[in-house]
């Protein structure tokens, strides 16, 4: 097998409560989580250390979970929750359902104390997304603009041709 070919599992994760615990979608979409990190050892020989370069920095699409590996979107976000609520990721950056901003994961390892008194609960997450669209008063943009009538239009060349006149009237009354 090549580089980035192998997953690397460990064993008292697989005999936790948490993972006992999980639905089949759910177990699914923890492996492709867990497929997508990126591993790097830190340390000096023989007191090295594996960890996640990558966390945070996991995305993982509804359309990828939906076209790649046919998981509806309602099943793809109670397994979100599930695992979110579990211990297994956490939410690093949300994308917060607006158009081609993805959501960063990161895998956790609060499934540790999961069932324990000592288990971390989530922080909540927020409901629906943030509207950071225009809001109204917003004077920036080609579709804020007032829309002119051709009367309009007009009125303001004629205003300005006036008042440049006046212009050079007074200029030539302060010359001579």
């Amino acid at each position: 097998m090549g580089k980035g070919q192998n997953i690397w599992v460990e064993r008292c994760l697989i005999l936790s409560k948490a993972f006992q615990s999980l639905t089949a979608t759910a177990f699914k979409v923890l492996m492709i989580f867990l497929t997508k990190r990126q591993c790097e050892r830190l340390g000096r020989r023989g007191k090295e250390q594996w960890t996640i370069k990558n966390n945070g920095e996991i995305t993982f699409t509804y359309k990828e979970a939906k076209n790649k590996h046919r998981i509806s979107e309602s099943a793809f976000r109670r397994t979100i929750h599930e695992l979110i609520s579990k211990g297994f990721i956490d939410i690093a950056q949300t994308g917060m359902g607006v158009y081609k901003v993805a959501t960063l994961y990161s895998v956790s390892d609060r499934w540790r104390l999961y069932g324990t008194p000592n288990y971390e609960e989530p922080k909540p997450m927020l409901k629906g997304p943030i509207n950071r669209g225009f809001q109204k008063g917003n004077t920036f943009g080609c579709n804020c603009k007032k829309k002119s009538t051709v009367a309009e239009q007009h009125s303001s060349t004629v205003a300005a041709q006036h008042s440049e006149a006046q212009e050079r009237e007074k200029y030539v009354a302060e010359t001579t």
